[in-house]
Formats: C-alpha cells, structure tokens, sequence
C-alpha cells in the first residue's frame, strides 16, 4: 500500500491539487478584493479551513481509490448487511463470521476467512459474500465468469467446513450460498438460484431480497436443537484455537 500512495502518479496528482488549491485561494482574495469586500482574519480563516477541508477529502478519495480499499470498504458492508439478515432468523441461529482456516503447508501455508458459517435448523450454511457495482443478472442462462469464481471459492471453504465438523457429525448437510449485494444485481426469478456443484447444489441469491428467500431456510427442519449446539460448539472452540494460536505463532518468544 505504501508503494501505490507514494508512487509518481499519486505524488504528481497531489502536487496538481496543492497548486489548485493554491490557485483557487489566491483567485478568491483577488475576487473578493475586485468586488469591494474587505477581508478580514475571520474571512481568511473560513476560506483557508474550507479549503485544506476540501483537500483532504480530495487526498482521501486517490488514496482509497488508488490502494483499491474501495472493494474492502463495500465488502465489509455487505458482509455486515448479510449476517443482520441471517441474525433475524432467531436465536435458533448460530452465526460464525471470518472464520481462519488455514491453507498449504509449511513456509508457503497462508490463513483464508470464510465469511460465516451458520448452524440452525436447516443445516450448515457456509455463505460467500459479494457485492457489485455493475449490473449482473443472477437468472442468467450463462454464468458470468465472477458467478463461477464465487462458486468455486464457496466450494472450497465448504469442504473445509466439511472437513472440520467430519468428526462431530459426519453426516451433517453443509450447503454453500453465495450472497450477492448491489443496486444493479438481478435476483433469480425464484429468489433462490440452484446451481450443481461438486458435492452439493450451489445456492445464489440476492441479499436485497432477503424477505423472499429467508422464510425458505424455516420451512423445514434437518438439524435437531442438540446437533445444531454440537455443531456450533466445534465451531466456536475450532475458532478459539485459532485465536490462540495465532497470538502464539506472533509473540516475541516464537520469534527467538
């Protein structure tokens, strides 16, 4: 990140802007002065705070945009809209939100999050959250190329999901959604979207229709109260070695 702000471009954009500013502010006095308006230190004051105001919202706004923050930014708020939706079902509900599994081995290991995993009466639903910008039809005929790369990484987080909760209970459904978010997204024509996936269907629907699809994880029930907390209680430790571990793996002790 420190490499995009400070490369030639950004700096170039910023001393642009400092010079317009510069400008703006000397054409204003010279304005006020041509119209007969006496500026005094309260007046100077008010343009000067104005200005460096309006610039470092102007920085702000290259900064978010160059470093890309802006698709952290909105996926964290979808992120956040989608658990309040699934939090409304109740408190039969469990939700796990950024859960770490870790991935490879050795020096080349890295951790990914998966979004949430939520325990109920339905079943485990491990849920990928996306949010676009553009217009995108989840009833297409042909899946758009980030349709498919979202199913493909929910696949993979629900087989970790799978892997992790085997021994607990071996026999438990895990189903994988992906979420989309965003003015221009298009909801499947049944608000639910099955797609064939590798071991289970693929749901995909809309988050903004959340009133249509969400009554349909109530209609029955897979998962009895004592599994759906057996469940839920290898979930919430798996998450809490993690923690520990990962306080472990980053102490100045494991570093000698």
């Amino acid at each position: 990140m420190r490499g995009v702000l400070f490369a030639p471009r950004i700096i170039l954009m910023v001393v642009v802007i400092v010079l317009a500013y510069v400008l703006i502010f000397v054409g204003e006095l010279a304005a006020l002065k041509a119209l007969g308006i006496r500026t005094n230190g309260s007046t100077l004051a008010f343009l000067l705070g104005f200005i460096i105001a309006t610039f470092l919202c102007a920085v702000l706004s290259i900064a978010i945009v160059s470093t890309g923050a802006t698709s952290y930014l909105t996926g964290g708020l979808a992120e956040r809209w989608t658990r309040q939706e699934f939090a409304a079902l109740g408190p039969a509900w469990h939700i796990f939100s950024n859960v770490p599994f870790s991935v490879g081995f050795g020096e080349e290991a890295y951790t990914i999050d998966v979004d949430h995993i939520v325990v109920g009466p339905y079943g485990v639903l491990v849920l990928e959250t996306k949010f676009s910008s553009s217009p995108l039809d989840l009833g297409a005929v042909q899946l758009e190329k980030r349709v498919s790369e979202a199913m493909v990484q929910v696949e993979d987080n629900a087989g970790r999901a799978r892997a992790l909760l085997r021994q607990v209970v071996p026999d438990v459904p895990i189903r994988p959604v992906i979420i989309f978010w965003g003015r221009l997204v298009k909801s499947p024509p049944s608000s639910i979207r099955r797609v064939e996936g590798r071991a289970e269907d693929v749901r995909i629907v809309h988050g903004g229709k959340a009133r249509e699809w969400r009554p349909k994880l109530t209609e029955r029930t897979v998962l009895p109260p004592e599994t759906v907390e057996r469940v839920s209680a290898r979930i919430e430790n798996y998450m809490a070695d993690m923690k520990r571990k990962s306080r472990t793996d980053h102490s100045p002790e494991s570093d000698k």
